[in-house]
């Protein structure tokens, strides 16, 4: 059975953590991390012998991403780039019968008018065997998402609904008069099925459909296709997503499902009976374990009832695969770590086999893919690998890609899982990453980093939002706490700063936190004196939670975060968000310092902050919308405390939409550490440990 906190990563430290080599090294910067290329996503040829994929990497020229496409052939050869287009080519796929590679690009062409077309993305396709990239498609509104018929007699493209001639001439020139008032939720752009016949490339519209559509699936006889909606296609309905189908040679559209609460990711059985998706446990709430539910395909018919075959599992599945053979493969979040099972739903015992390695250097695998001939691929990361593909045979994994060769190049610091009990005796896991040059008879600075969600998590991976292991090279021990409300553990641990569990924001979330700082100060690691705080998001909130009730940090940088809900509420293009948690619209009950808007917020608790902020916020943010920061501002302006305030333009949430933007985020946080926790000049690194003696 699944283990309950990942105890591959404790054995993982074991294996040799305090008796590593020394190995030269240079200091890992921000500017490394952002340039250390890898597979975000792939796709394997029919028979299993190449491999297509996608590298992000920054152009720090024009401050932009750029996304491209590489191939690899054999499992022993170096990859070479396939396209070479200045824009962002992604969602590489191999046909079924492996003479093409198809993906997503916006190219400017000539259409059948004569009219160049640029800024459009359109589907392309690359010969397998070399040559020039053939566009395959000129569907107006372009092409969101596609699929191909698992036996190669079709694709299906999505796109949106193109505005008229008529009405696009009339908008422009209600522009150039500045008659261009916004009108707040007007234009929901409906979408357009188009089918595209292989190999004579004939494209004919299927259906219209509503603006709400995402994922889809084509049944195994290519007669159906089954998708998932939300109606409106906003943000904040996300738990209103139902299952849908379309008959593909009529173009008939009719609903499957009509269950409280989100349908998720359907796909058709081997056989076509059954459809599969994840649903969750409980309806109305983000926060809730996933698990993967299956339902009878009858055409015409909305089905009154579902089974959910992962009852039994105490983790959230995230995703499912199913294999040549028609075996179920399921992706499940552990803690700081997420493995693949085979899952014998029509089993009574013996349900789950771990088909996953651990312990290992890789922690967390998804991703998953088989071949025609029953070859199983995934992408694969650990604490000091890169993601990679890799291919797994009988729970070994075979690398086929070599990226994180390019991580010897830097220092990096031990990095472990930490599990420490809190307040009330209830265990928490945590990563710890030691400085580069970690001394046992040393005490060191403290970052703590606490992640966005609340519900997502740590991962005990390189990859990390805050990068870890720049700052480890800058002399300090960070300290990444998942505690309850975070995913990657049972329900109730997700549930537990819910108000029908009795919980709220900034309870045992900000203990559990708490606890884990007292923890590391206990084991001789951390200079008390000297601990800062940064937080994105949830983790914003958080951050600023944590320094309205305690001076105990001498820095705190604040980023994108919540400072009264009163205001998030307002502005959040998800206000949902405050009454899942929450329980109320803040009008619906009289205000109070006992009302959650006002009991909850760190706006109310300003007064109590001391320590230094430094505050960082997207302009265009639509979830943590920027008059949260704003205020924090403004108050502790106010109040004399030692504060700064950077707006980042054009900036979204997360502020990573330009690479030179998250650079300088990075860079003003460090400087903020330094400035206020003193950590001392790294060592000489010729004697740096390095963990890859660890293998």
């Amino acid at each position: 059975m699944i283990a309950r906190f990942g105890l591959s990563s404790l054995l993982v430290l074991c294996i040799g953590i305090l008796n590593l080599l020394a190995q030269p090294g240079r200091p890992l910067t921000i500017e490394d991390a952002l340039q250390l290329p890898y597979p975000r996503t792939f796709d394997v040829s029919p028979d299993g012998n190449r491999f297509v994929f996608t590298i992000h990497l920054p152009d720090f020229q024009e401050s932009r991403w750029q996304t491209q496409i590489w191939i690899q052939d054999g499992m022993d050869q170096p990859p070479r780039r396939l396209t070479y287009w200045v824009g962002n080519e992604y969602a590489p796929r191999w046909s079924p019968d492996g003479r093409w590679i198809t993906f997503l690009t916006a190219r400017p062409y000539r259409n059948h008018q004569g009219k160049t077309v640029s800024d459009v993305r359109q589907l392309w396709a690359l010969p397998a065997d070399g040559g020039e990239a053939v566009r395959w498609t000129d569907i107006p509104g372009g092409v969101e998402d596609y699929q191909w018929d698992s036996k190669g007699r079709f694709l299906l493209c999505l796109s949106s609904e193109p505005t008229p001639d008529s009405v696009r001439a009339r908008e422009e020139r209600k522009r150039r008069l500045k008659f261009d008032a916004v009108v707040k939720d007007s234009g929901e752009v409906r979408k357009v099925l188009w089918r595209v016949m292989y190999p004579d490339l004939n494209v004919e519209q299927v259906a219209v459909l509503d603006p709400g559509v995402r994922s889809f699936a084509i049944s195994p006889d290519g007669q159906w296709m089954v998708y998932e909606t939300n109606y409106t296609g906003k943000y904040d309905d996300e738990q209103k997503y139902d299952l849908w189908c379309v008959q593909l040679t009529t173009g008939e559209v009719f609903p499957l499902t009509r269950f409280p609460g989100p349908e998720y990711q359907p796909r058709f059985s081997p056989d076509g009976r059954w459809i599969f998706y994840i649903n969750q446990t409980t309806p109305d709430i983000e926060f809730a374990e996933w698990d993967l539910a299956r339902i009878p395909f009858r055409p015409r018919q909305t089905v009154q009832k579902a089974d959910t075959l992962t009852h039994d599992l105490d983790r959230s599945v995230q995703t499912f695969e199913f294999d040549a053979r028609g075996r179920l493969y399921i992706q499940v979040a552990e803690g700081t770590e997420t493995h693949l099972y085979r899952f014998d739903w029509n089993k009574q015992k013996k349900r789950y086999s771990r088909i996953t390695p651990v312990p290992g250097a890789f922690t967390n695998f998804f991703d998953l893919r088989f071949t025609d001939t029953g070859q199983a691929f995934c992408l694969a990361e650990g604490p000091y690998r890169l993601p990679e593909i890799i291919q797994l045979r009988s729970r070994r994994v075979v690398p086929v890609t070599r990226f994180s060769d390019r991580l010897k190049e830097f220092t990096l610091g031990q990095q472990r899982v930490y599990r420490y009990t809190s307040v009330d005796g209830v265990l928490i896991e945590a990563l710890v990453i030691f400085p580069v040059n970690y001394q046992p008879d040393r005490q060191y600075p403290l970052i703590l980093t606490i992640h966005g969600g609340p519900y997502g998590r740590f991962r005990h991976t390189f990859r990390q939002a805050y990068f870890h292991q720049v700052y480890a090279n800058n002399g300090f021990l960070l300290l990444a706490p998942n505690p309850r409300g975070s995913s990657g553990y049972d329900d109730a641990f997700g549930k537990a700063i819910w108000y029908r569990a009795g919980g709220h924001m900034g309870g045992v979330d900000y203990q559990d936190i708490m606890a884990g700082v007292d923890a590391v100060i206990a084991e001789g690691w951390v200079d008390s004196t000297r601990m800062g705080v940064i937080g994105g998001s949830y983790g914003g909130y958080m951050t600023n939670w944590i320094i309205a009730h305690t001076h105990r940090f001498a820095a705190a940088v604040s980023l994108f975060g919540i400072f009264s809900l009163f205001t998030d509420w307002s502005n959040s293009w998800q206000p949902s968000w405050e009454k899942m948690y929450l329980g109320i619209y803040y009008w619906e009950q009289p205000i109070s310092p006992e009302h959650p808007y006002v009991k909850y917020s760190p706006a109310f608790y300003v007064q109590n902050i001391q320590t230094p902020v430094l505050i960082m916020h997207g302009e265009k943010d639509r979830y943590t919308n920027l008059a949260n920061s704003q205020e924090m501002y403004q108050a502790l302006k106010t109040l004399q405390r030692p504060v700064k305030f950077v707006v980042y333009p054009r900036e979204g949430h997360g502020l990573g939409r330009e690479p030179n933007h998250r650079r300088d985020v990075f860079h003003r946080a460090l400087k903020w550490f330094q400035t206020y926790l003193k950590p001392d000049v790294p060592a000489s690194r010729s004697g740096s440990h390095s963990p890859w003696q660890q293998e």
